[in-house]
């Protein structure tokens, strides 16, 4: 099974917004996933296999571009636990070392979600702070962090997205 990790386009928004409705339903919806596509359109990924989307994952960076964020991923239940997810964290590290201002992605995860706590540890990532309540009353977080340096291209060479991310 060859699964691809690329980034995403406008076209597959109809298709992640119904694996969203499957595997995330109160968590994502078809508002958020829009502002995403709008404000980080180089940053969403999507991942297939033999071209039906099995997953898909953002990230999103501040204002001032030096903190990036893993915003949410997404893997279709029958495709868990096949390195999926890891290559999709990937994808949103390379896309987010582009920034040579970036310093620190930082990521919330579920204190009870043990395997993207051990996929994002595997990245480098450490807690760094607990938030009670996150989003809510009883929906605490871990706050995980991983110091960047940015990726070095050369001075002639004009960084493409799709180049890094086809390679993973």
């Amino acid at each position: 099974m060859e699964v691809r990790i690329e980034c995403a386009k406008k076209e597959d928004f109809a298709e992640m917004i119904t694996l969203a409705d499957l595997t995330l339903p109160d968590r994502m919806n078809l508002h958020e996933l829009k502002k995403y596509m709008e404000l980080f359109p180089e940053l969403i990924f999507k991942a297939t296999s033999g071209g039906e989307l099995i997953g898909f994952s953002c990230a999103g960076i501040d204002m001032y571009q030096t903190t990036g964020w893993l915003l949410f991923s997404n893997v279709r239940k029958d495709f868990q636990g096949q390195g999926i997810g890891k290559r999709l964290i990937e994808a949103r590290l390379q896309a987010l070392r582009r920034f040579p201002t970036l310093r620190t992605v930082l990521v919330t995860v579920s204190e009870t979600n043990h395997s993207s706590v051990r996929a994002l540890s595997a990245h480098g990532f450490r807690l760094a702070r607990a938030e009670q309540d996150y989003y809510g009353p009883g929906k605490h977080r871990h706050v995980l962090e991983l110091p960047v340096l940015p990726m070095a291209h050369p001075a002639t060479e004009s960084p493409r997205w799709e180049d890094d991310v086809q390679a993973i």
